[in-house]
This record gives C-alpha cells, sequence and structure tokens, in this order.
C-alpha cells in the first residue's frame, strides 16, 4: 500500500504540473489575442503570467526581450539557474524569453528544471515568435521588424509558411486573393489555376448569357493550400510586391470583424459601438484600410448614424472620419439593442459643423465656430415608450381626417405626459442630467423625416427651453416632460396633414431628440445670448435693386433666438444682408425706432420659465451688464443715434435701441455670416437655412437645413388705370416676383372688424372659419388675405389664430398692415 500511495502521489503531482502548463499556455494564448493593448503591454503581461507555470512559482521571475527591449516579471538580478529560448521572426533571432529560479533547487533533468517545462519555454517561445511575425506582417510595430532578407523569394516565402501552418484558413484565402490578382494582370497561367481549382467556368459551358442556372463550382483547396500561387506570383512579381499584397490582405482580414457589423444595416448599436472602438484602435495601431474600404466604412458609419437620404451621406463621406463617430458614441442615449438614428436636425448640425471645422483653415473667417454641448436620444425610443405604455393604438391617428387629429391631439399630449419612461431610458436620462448640471437646455425634434431637402418640416415638431433648475429628481423630470411632449408632437395635426401633403403618411416616422446646452450666460435672475437668429442663403425679401438672391438674408434679435424664428405679432427683428453689409432696410430714425425690438426672449432661473422683458427694463435693472451690449444697442441722444459705451451711459436714464450698429458696422460677423452660407451652399448643392447664437465672444451654430425656395420669376404685368374700387390694397415696395395662376376665391378678414371684436372666443372662431374654409375650397387655388401676421405667437389680436393645417391649401398669404 506505501509504494502505491506514493505512485499515486506521483502521478497527482505530475497531473498537478501539466495543469499548471497547460494553464500557462491559455493566459499566453490570450494574453497575446488581446488586439486593444499595445505590444509592450503585452509582452509584459506574458511575463507576469509565465512564472505560475513553473515547479517553484514563488522564486520564479520571467524576462521577455525582444528587439533590444526588456519585460521582465519584476525588478531582479540574474542568476544562473535559468533556461532560455530564442524568440524570432522570419527565421532571425530577436530576442528570447528566459525563467529564473532566484534560489538553488534540487537536481532535476535539466539543471532544477524539469524536461516537460524545457518543452513549455520552447512552446512559449514559439508562440510569441508566431504573434510578431503576423503583426509584422499586418503592418505592427514597425521597430520589432528585422531587416528585409535579401532576394525577393526570401522575403514572402518564410511569412507564407507560417501562415499556412498557423492559419490554414486565412491562408487560402490569401493565395485565391493573390490569383485573382494575378488574373487582373492578365496572366495565363493565373487562368489555367483558376480553372484547376475549379474557381472559373470551363471552356466547354459555353460563352455569353443562358437563360439557366450556371453549375456551383466547389474550390478544390489543395491547390490553394499549396506553395503555387505564390510560386507563380514570384514569376510576374518581385518579392517586396507580394509581402506588400499579404500585407494590406492580412489588414483587411485583421479588419473584417467590425467591418461586417458596421455593415450591416441590422447590427444593433451596442455591436456597431463596439465595432466602432475596434476600428479606432486598429487604426491607432498603424493599420490601414484600402481607400475603396474605406469610403464605404466612412458610408455605413453615415447611414447607420445618420441618415439613410443619399443626398446626404454624398456630402457626409468627405468631412466625416472615425474620430468624429467615436466622439458621436460619448454623447448618444441608447442601449445595447438600438437600432435608431439620431435624426435630420441632428445630422444636419453636425455635417455643417464637419464642413465648416474642415474649410477653416482655408478660410479663417470658419475657424473657431461652435456647436453647443448636446447630447443625442436615438430614433427608435419613440417605440420603445409607445410599447412600455401599451400607445400603439396612437400610431393609426395619422390615418385620421385632420379635424378628428386636431380634437384628440390636446389628449394625446396629456396622455403621453402621464405616461412613463422605460427604466433604461430613464437611467440614460438620469446620467445626461447628471453630466449638464444646472446649465439651461433646450430640447429640440431631431425626426428620420426632419431637415430633409423639400420636407423641412420647419415649425411642424417642438423645441422646449427648460431652465434646469433644482434637485436632480427636479430636473430629470423636467427632462422627461418635455421628451413626452416631444414625442407627442409626431401626432399632432401640422406634421400629419404636411406628411399627407408629401406622400409620407405610410413612412414608419421615428424621432430623435436633440438636448442642447442653452447658449449664454446668466444675467441677474435671467439667462440669455448676447443675439441670436436665422440666416438664409436665397434672399427672397429684396428691398433695394443693389441686393442680388444670392447675398442672403439673416434676422436678428438680442437674447433667446424664439423672436427671430416665431412669428411675433407686434415686435420686428433687425434684418441684415450677409452679402452688402453696409445696406439697411430702415434708414430715416422713424423707421429705425418704429422696426428695432421692442421686447426679448430670457430663461427666468427663479421661476424656471421663457418670459418675454422690455427691453429698456431689462437694461435698466442689469445695468447694461449684458454681454455684447455696444454691438446689439445704440443710443438715442438729442434725438439722434449713436453708439452706446457701458461705461459712458446712465442705464436707468437713458434711451436705448436695438440696431446691431456694433456689429454690423464694427466686427467681421457679416462677412463671416456670408462665408458660412456660400460655403454650406456650396458643399450641400443647395441654399441652406441655419440658426445660430452668440455669446458676446463665440458663435454657436444650433441648426442647418436645407432652404426652401422657387425658381426665380420675372415681374408679372400689372393693369394700368385700375379703378378705385376694384383695388383690394396697394404695396410699392418688399413684394417678391411671383406668379399664382388659376385663383377662384380670395378669402379676406377686414381687419378693422377683427379688431372691434371684443371677446377671445370670437377671435378664436374666425381662426375656426378659416380653417374649415381652407378644407372646403379648391385647393391651390385661393388667397388668404388678413390682418397683422398669420398665426403669430402670443396676442391673437394681432394676427388670426391658425396653425399649418388650418392654411395648407392656400396658394397665397397676404398680410395687411395698417397705418397708425
Amino acid at each position: 500500500m506505501p509504494e502505491n500511495d506514493e505512485r499515486l502521489d506521483e502521478i497527482l503531482l505530475a497531473l498537478r504540473e501539466r495543469a499548471k502548463e497547460l494553464e500557462c499556455l491559455y493566459r499566453v494564448e490570450e494574453i497575446l489575442g488581446w488586439p486593444e493593448l499595445p505590444l509592450a503591454a503585452r509582452l509584459r503581461a506574458v511575463a507576469d503570467a509565465v512564472g505560475p507555470g513553473w515547479q517553484y512559482p514563488s522564486i520564479c521571475e520571467v524576462i521577455v526581450e525582444v528587439g533590444g527591449q526588456q519585460y521582465r516579471s519584476r525588478d531582479f538580478p540574474p542568476t544562473p539557474w535559468v533556461l532560455r529560448a530564442p524568440i524570432t521572426v522570419r527565421g532571425q533571432a530577436l530576442g528570447a524569453i528566459e525563467v529564473y529560479y532566484l534560489e538553488p533547487r534540487p537536481e532535476a533533468d535539466e539543471g532544477p528544471f524539469l524536461k516537460e517545462e524545457l518543452r513549455l519555454i520552447g512552446t512559449i517561445a514559439d508562440r510569441i515568435s508566431t504573434q510578431l511575425t503576423l503583426e509584422d506582417l499586418a503592418g505592427g510595430d514597425a521597430g520589432l521588424r528585422p531587416a528585409a532578407a535579401p532576394g525577393g523569394e526570401e522575403v514572402w516565402r518564410g511569412p507564407a509558411e507560417l501562415l499556412r501552418l498557423s492559419d490554414p484558413r486565412l491562408y487560402v484565402s490569401i493565395a485565391r486573393k493573390l490569383i485573382n490578382h494575378l488574373c487582373w494582370l492578365g496572366i495565363a497561367q493565373a487562368q489555367v489555376m483558376l480553372r484547376d481549382a475549379e474557381l472559373a467556368a470551363v471552356d466547354d459551358e459555353g460563352v455569353g448569357e443562358q437563360n439557366v442556372p450556371g453549375r456551383r463550382r466547389r474550390p478544390v483547396e489543395e491547390i490553394l493550400l499549396s506553395e503555387a500561387p505564390f510560386a507563380l506570383a514570384n514569376q510576374h512579381m518581385n518579392g517586396a510586391e507580394i509581402l506588400a499584397l499579404m500585407q494590406k490582405w492580412l489588414q483587411e482580414d485583421k479588419a473584417s470583424v467590425f467591418l461586417k457589423t458596421l455593415n450591416n444595416p441590422y447590427s444593433p448599436m451596442g455591436e456597431v459601438a463596439e465595432a466602432v472602438h475596434r476600428y479606432a484602435q486598429f487604426t491607432a495601431a498603424g493599420g490601414t484600410l484600402a481607400e475603396p474600404t474605406r469610403q464605404g466604412l466612412q458610408v455605413s458609419l453615415v447611414r447607420r448614424f445618420l441618415t439613410e437620404q443619399l443626398d446626404f451621406i454624398k456630402c457626409a463621406k468627405e468631412f466625416f472620419a472615425l474620430p468624429d463617430f467615436e466622439a458621436l458614441l460619448g454623447g448618444m442615449v441608447m442601449t445595447e439593442s438600438s437600432r435608431g438614428r439620431l435624426g435630420g436636425k441632428s445630422a444636419g448640425l453636425l455635417l455643417a459643423h464637419r464642413i465648416l471645422a474642415a474649410m477653416g483653415a482655408e478660410e479663417p473667417l470658419l475657424a473657431g465656430i461652435r456647436v453647443p454641448k448636446a447630447a443625442y436620444l436615438v430614433s427608435d425610443w419613440l417605440l420603445e415608450f409607445l410599447d412600455y405604455n401599451d400607445l400603439a393604438d396612437v400610431l393609426e391617428q395619422k390615418y385620421k381626417d385632420v379635424a378628428q387629429v386636431r380634437r384628440e391631439y390636446p389628449n394625446v399630449v396629456q396622455l403621453f405626459k402621464n405616461s412613463s419612461f422605460p427604466p433604461a431610458l430613464r437611467r440614460n436620462l438620469l446620467a445626461v442630467v447628471d453630466d449638464f448640471g444646472e446649465t439651461p437646455i433646450i430640447v429640440r425634434s431631431s425626426s428620420l423625416l426632419e431637415d430633409r431637402l423639400g420636407t423641412s418640416f420647419a415649425g411642424k415638431y417642438k423645441s422646449l427651453f427648460l431652465a434646469n433648475q433644482g434637485t436632480r429628481e427636479e430636473r430629470l423630470e423636467a427632462l422627461l416632460d418635455a421628451i413626452a411632449e416631444i414625442y407627442a408632437s409626431v401626432f399632432g395635426p401640422d406634421p400629419v396633414e404636411y406628411r399627407r401633403e408629401r406622400g409620407l403618411l405610410d413612412f414608419n416616422e421615428e424621432m430623435g431628440v436633440l438636448i442642447q446646452a442653452v447658449v449664454g450666460r446668466r444675467v441677474g435672475r435671467y439667462f440669455l445670448p448676447a443675439f441670436a437668429g436665422v440666416a438664409f442663403s436665397n434672399n427672397e425679401f429684396r428691398w433695394s435693386p443693389r441686393i442680388k438672391r444670392e447675398d442672403g438674408i439673416a434676422r436678428l434679435v438680442p437674447g433667446l433666438g424664439t423672436r427671430a424664428v416665431d412669428r411675433i405679432g407686434d415686435d420686428y427683428p433687425i434684418l441684415l444682408v450677409p452679402g452688402q453689409p453696409s445696406l439697411r432696410v430702415n434708414v430715416a430714425l422713424e423707421e429705425k425706432l418704429r422696426y428695432s425690438p421692442k421686447e426679448l426672449d430670457a430663461l427666468d432661473l427663479e421661476s424656471r420659465t421663457l418670459v418675454s422683458l422690455p427691453i429698456h427694463q431689462f437694461l435698466a435693472d442689469s445695468g447694461c451688464e449684458v454681454p455684447g451690449f455696444e454691438q446689439v444697442y445704440s443710443l438715442l441722444d438729442a434725438g439722434s443715434l449713436r453708439r452706446a459705451s457701458r461705461l459712458l451711459v446712465d442705464p436707468e436714464q437713458d434711451e436705448f435701441v436695438t440696431t446691431f450698429a456694433g456689429l454690423a458696422d464694427d466686427t467681421p460677423f457679416l462677412r463671416q455670416l456670408a462665408a458660412m452660407l456660400k460655403v454650406l451652399q456650396q458643399r450641400l448643392n443647395t441654399p441652406v437655412d441655419i440658426e445660430f447664437a452668440h455669446d458676446g465672444e463665440h458663435f454657436y451654430l444650433l441648426q442647418c437645413r436645407p432652404q426652401s425656395y422657387g425658381p426665380q420669376d420675372a415681374p408679372a404685368p400689372i393693369p394700368k388705370d385700375l379703378p378705385e374700387e376694384d383695388i383690394l390694397f396697394t404695396a410699392n415696395r418688399h413684394v417678391s416676383n411671383g406668379w399664382v395662376p388659376d385663383i377662384t376665391h380670395i378669402v379676406y378678414v377686414d381687419g378693422r372688424h377683427y379688431a372691434d371684436l371684443g371677446r377671445h372666443e370670437d377671435l378664436l372662431a374666425v381662426g375656426h372659419a378659416v380653417s374649415a374654409l381652407n378644407k372646403l375650397l379648391p385647393k391651390r387655388q385661393f388667397i388668404l388675405i388678413g390682418p397683422g401676421r398669420w398665426g403669430s405667437r402670443g396676442d391673437i389680436r394681432l394676427g388670426v389664430n391658425v396653425s399649418y393645417s388650418d392654411i395648407n391649401n392656400s396658394a397665397m398669404l397676404i398680410e395687411v398692415a395698417r397705418r397708425p
């Protein structure tokens, strides 16, 4: 029994040693296969992993030397008790791995080492040599490459043989590509080799198209696994060319893992994100792709993240690079299984910013243009929201009559606001709230159809300002409430009617959400930019013969840009022409005073609301300590306007007028705007409509989309000597050319009688009547004429209360103002 016990102990000891060796090999294999780690870090990790595989790990230390660099398990003095195995690349010694015992141990097969440990160190050295050779072929660290072997044949033979032994599948793939390459060069023997390998049709199958399926041929891999393809290539190419092709194809194979994911339109966003990170590691390690492959990858990324619109992709592939998408991932709110995109508004802004950043090197005026900090909710969160709350039936709203959609829309909004958000989305948005802190934000729609050429959806969806103040939970609830309202706007009457008109009703619309930091600074209890506005490539309001259509036009307002975007019945923006900086709409003092902005919009951080403030009161309360004061405001002094200086004015006594004279005359702002519009129009191949804000120091681009426009028309002939009773209204300037034929009706809202209506219900009833006529009258054959501004925001006495779906069938809108 004692002999049996001793024998059993020996067997168990041997088994334990073999298990340690296998575990050591497994760890070395795992470490060398980590592509995301630099080679130096992997070799250092190998040095740490080898010692536990030896008989006495507590006194075992390791040195891996490659290319003159040593990677040690720890700092220790060399000892006489050492095992050593060489590391070679392409037959040339590049280093060694050494295993030391720090103390003497009983003699074994090789000093204190076992014969199994001698085989183990040789296996580890071979594995390191193989990895270095493969990485060298794939374009790895040039410092690890030995000098090229002399003679064309020797350059490729060693790597090819190593590849055949270590990865037969990859060897066959490269041999196949090499034969194809030789065929492209017109080498007749390559065609013969293709036939022998059954990769090409044989002559007896006939020539030309046939109306029956061709015969499937299976490749004979014995030929591809042989040296024949390389030997044939060596007869027609030098060794360096063959090796370069091998390196190129090895890199492409290494990249194929993430290329398959990125080229698959159905890959979930989690896999896409991982593939983007792998691609970044690949390029950081010196990996390159063939130009056609790189362009295809750029297109796949644009399509996956942004849009499938071909015109957009054609432009975007030239300006987006891998780092742009990798940075974008950090701001995206998504799950591992998400398949949504960012939507039109986000895509348009990102592309415009990339174009301007790229062109900034050529045009100094474009350098330094910024975009606000942002977070992006991918579009399929809307579907998750509907599914989580069992709201799938709301998708049927778009097929209902628009009048019914209008009646039910307020209920849909409240239903969405009182619904719950999926836990995953709520957690993600909590991180967004933490990231923005208490910076005011604007929550904006970014649907898949939005801001496309011909379908801008301008004003159809929601953009909501949030003061973003209070506790963490309060800020989160306010954000969720705003997102719910934006989701509900998908099913509002205006978007539904807009989509119906353009044949987009059956499109499965999804809504992305863009969360942006509001541009500006805190002034007292308020938060606002110095000024904001919109600008257009085409000027359709040419009040002077000196102005050309391509000079563009800009609408500027102090404070938030809401008053430049929305229709305000009793206030006006300042109009400037980027291509003609010296021209002004209003020249006389009386006109400047009458048509200058009287109010501005700001966020009240204490009441957490969007407010409109009288400018004179705001300046008095703030002591003129507002950003951009000298650029925006002028001082009315003794019946004339002059530049205002905050150091020389009395905020409580002086009268200020919003003129933007300092901005137009003393800064390059208008030239910058003109350059921006020109570049964007050229690159996007369409006139553009941009939204912007300025904090007094920096220009921020907020939105970019195609501008809606029609063809240029010559003036229509106007009859002379018309009887007075036949003249409904007159205008001698500010009227664009146009031709609207086949008019059958004019709907006229008398301004005097409209102003005399005393009850709010009666004013609303006028809007309802216009809406009813919009459905009854022949489409595009009637004109609407009314007082003030159609659909103006705020006091409905200043314009008839309508929305897009109430007036969309009219051929022309005319707005009538009366002399005071």
